[in-house]
């Protein structure tokens, strides 16, 4: 065989050298055509995933709207009922309340009794649904102002007082020295919470003592956190079940515990606007040994800026009250006042309980173009409008009466809104459009005879001129029933009494709170001593707000002192005589 030559071998060599490169050529390009294609795959797959992705948000934002109308159309819901249940609920009370005035039996009384207080808990349950519903829909907000904790707890001490005494509780009460009188914070919320948490003691105490303590927790530069408690001796609850009381609809069980009611919600409510504050809220118990709840919320420390503030918003409120200081006092009896109202027990409602405080010269209208068209006809001294009515509602028709009265330059009518909607929004609207105050359904004789007094100082009032009780027991200090003693009393107390009322007047202008303080405390002192009852809870009232240094529309109460010492002494003359 011929050997090969050497160019033959690297002709070979160089020829399997291109057969393996052509091999790996191949098999490159089938690797490639390979990862094109799982590439290929793979992008289908994304691409299919971003379409799912895109359907899924699709559908969570349509969700999500979904969620949001409905939570819209449950706060509506919950707004328009609630409007509708105070109407009925208006003429419950009311009625109940002229029932309650009359010549009842004490079994009679016992079941009107019972009745009001059936009313008071289904209001408070109604409130108690629209405040959860606020805060779930993230619309509840805070209305800060100056605080006086040692006034507001002295508010709330007396308000539960009468119903501790009835399970015969004991309440005490301990502030620290350090606490700041003039703290900013919504008062009105941390009120809220202490009537929740006390009342919720006493409920659950019986012949016991109950303890409400305001300590210093932190004192910081600019706020100072407060540590709040309110303890009982009560039946206490058990471990497993106070975790869940600050739980919407939650309520612990205690068999022990008959004629208790309630939603749940209350504690719930506390615990929200807490937490609203900034706070934290939390619990100690021992079954049937007491409960301790309490919470620690910071408040902030009064500035010139801020006190600046608080002037600036009183002065805002003195220009909406600038004419209830010169409210018709004379022409009360001889000038109509005019309800506006569509619903009839609403309306007879009020008419009775202005009847019962001596005003009988009262026209209805049914909405507001009927309330317009009389406007036209009549100089009345009072309106009463509700907002929501037929054909014309309250806030149309307070815009056009203004516009009249701007037109004919007539002097302005003091127009109250009659509302159940408490709102801040509502009650701003209620303002701008020319209404001067707010009356808050249901209308009770209590907040209809402050609404007269601030706005027709010579209104007539439901309470009792004299206690008689206070009458017979001096007239007794004579063995013989000789009302002598009596007699020389009033004339000292009359002799008196119309140079205190001036000078009261005086101080009132001059804004001096401290001054007029004590001396609306020396004049009711004197005033209780002899039996002189609605003029005493009028200068309680007076004495109240200048302590308070709250001295808007002050001059309007003090001015209401003069017919009520007018009425005084002619019931005093009568008794004499």
């Amino acid at each position: 065989m011929k050997a090969m030559t050497n160019a033959e071998h690297e002709i070979m060599v160089l020829r399997k050298t291109i057969e393996d490169l052509s091999h790996q050529i191949i098999q490159s390009k089938h690797q490639e055509e390979k990862a094109l294609s799982e590439f290929s795959a793979m992008n289908n797959e994304l691409v299919n995933l971003q379409r799912l992705l895109a359907k899924s948000n699709a559908e969570l934002r349509a969700a999500r709207e979904e969620a949001e109308q409905a939570n819209q159309a449950r706060a509506r819901f919950l707004a328009i009922m609630t409007h509708e249940i105070r109407t009925p609920m208006n003429g419950v009370i009311g009625m109940a309340e002229m029932l309650m005035s009359s010549e009842l039996s004490e079994e009679q009384k016992r079941s009107v009794m019972l009745i009001q207080e059936s009313a008071e808990l289904l209001l408070s349950m109604i409130n108690n649904m629209l405040d959860l519903s606020k805060m779930e829909a993230g619309k509840m907000q805070l209305q800060e102002g100056v605080i006086n904790m040692r006034l507001l707890l002295d508010h709330i001490i007396r308000l539960i007082e009468p119903k501790a005494n009835e399970n015969e509780n004991t309440i005490s009460t301990f502030i620290d020295y350090r606490v700041k009188s003039d703290l900013i914070g919504d008062g009105g919320r941390i009120r809220q919470i202490l009537l929740n948490l006390i009342n919720n003691a006493n409920k659950f105490t019986r012949n016991g003592k109950i303890e409400v303590s305001v300590q210093l927790k932190e004192n910081r530069a600019n706020l100072q956190v407060l540590h709040i408690e309110v303890s009982d001796t009560g039946i206490g609850i058990a471990p497993d079940q106070q975790k869940r009381l600050f739980q919407p609809y939650a309520q612990a069980e205690r068999p022990e515990q008959h004629g208790v009611e309630g939603t749940g919600l209350g504690l719930s409510i506390c615990k929200s606007l807490v937490e609203l504050m900034e706070g934290t809220i939390d619990l100690k118990s021992d079954e049937g040994k007491g409960s301790i709840f309490w919470f620690d919320i910071p408040l902030k420390k009064n500035t010139t800026t801020e006190a600046k503030s608080e002037q600036e918003q009183a002065k805002g409120i003195e220009e909406r009250n600038r004419h209830a200081s010169n409210a018709p006092v004379a022409r009360v009896t001889d000038q109509p006042i005019l309800i506006v109202e569509d619903n009839p027990i609403n309306s007879q409602v009020i008419q009775l309980q202005l009847k019962k405080m001596g005003m009988s010269n009262v026209h209805l209208a049914t909405n507001g173009q009927e309330a317009f068209d009389v406007f036209h006809q009549h100089q009345y001294v009072l309106v009463l409008m509700d907002n929501r009515m037929p054909v014309m509602d309250g806030f149309q028709a307070t815009r056009k009466i203004r516009d009249l009265e701007r037109m004919k330059l007539r002097e302005p009518v003091p127009i109250i809104a009659l509302t159940a909607n408490t709102s801040p929004e509502d009650r701003q609207r209620c303002l701008e459009v020319g209404m001067d105050d707010i009356l808050t359904k249901p209308v009770n004789l209590e907040s209809l005879t402050r609404i007269l007094h601030k706005w027709l100082p010579a209104a007539a009032t439901t309470e009792k001129v004299l206690d008689m009780n206070v009458i017979q027991e001096i007239i007794e200090l004579n063995e013989e029933g000789d009302p002598e003693v009596l007699r020389t009393l009033i004339d000292m107390y009359q002799n008196e009494t119309p140079g205190k009322l001036e000078r009261l007047q005086r101080l009132a202008n001059e804004r001096n709170a401290k001054s007029l303080a004590e001396a609306a405390h020396e004049l009711k002192s004197g005033s209780l001593s002899i039996g002189v009852h609605h003029l005493s809870k009028l200068l309680s009232e007076i004495e109240q707000k200048a302590r308070e240094t709250n001295l808007d529309g002050i001059e309007t109460l003090v001015q209401s002192l003069f017919p009520a010492y007018d009425q005084v002494c002619m019931e005093l003359k009568q008794l004499v005589n």
